[in-house]
């Protein structure tokens, strides 16, 4: 599934992520990310979180993006662990439960892979922030369409 660009916040978004200072640019010495993938950019999305008019409008940007690329899903479900903050607040705009997919089960405790409540048959929107800008998977999760217990976790 291709995922619908939405112009009218797209640049925003970017802009308001260049002015605090979340967008890096280093073609000399390209970043790693945690897929191991070089890159010269870099967007440290959870910088946004500090800043509760950016938070807000990003927050409501993507909300209107799972809407128009999802529809009616009933539950948002991010990846751990930038897609957790950025899921929770999408969720709270949407007025939805949130649940988040750990990279592997944790080994302690109730040994889940997944934290929150997602039942067989929900319409699940996965990935939605630390998938969205950078590799699609770099912790393993994020990229692909994910079952767990008979429920598809979408690409986000």
């Amino acid at each position: 599934m291709a995922i619908k660009i939405i112009e009218a916040t797209a640049g925003p978004v970017a802009s308001q992520l260049m002015e605090i200072g979340a967008i890096k640019l280093n073609y000399e010495k390209p970043f790693t990310w945690s897929s191991g993938w070089k890159s010269p950019i870099y967007c440290d999305n959870r910088l946004s979180l500090s800043y509760p008019l950016v938070r807000s409008y990003i927050k409501q940007a993507l909300a209107q993006a799972v809407r128009e690329n999802f529809g009616a899903a009933s539950v948002v479900a991010g990846v751990a662990t930038a897609g957790i903050p950025q899921g929770a607040l999408v969720a709270d705009e949407l007025l939805l439960p949130f649940a988040y997919v750990r990279p592997k089960p944790k080994d302690h405790g109730m040994e889940n892979l997944i934290e929150g409540r997602i039942t067989v048959g929900q319409s699940v929107n996965g990935g939605v922030a630390q998938a969205t800008a950078n590799t699609n998977g770099s912790n393993g999760t994020a990229g692909q369409p994910t079952v767990f217990g008979g429920t598809t976790l979408a690409n986000g």
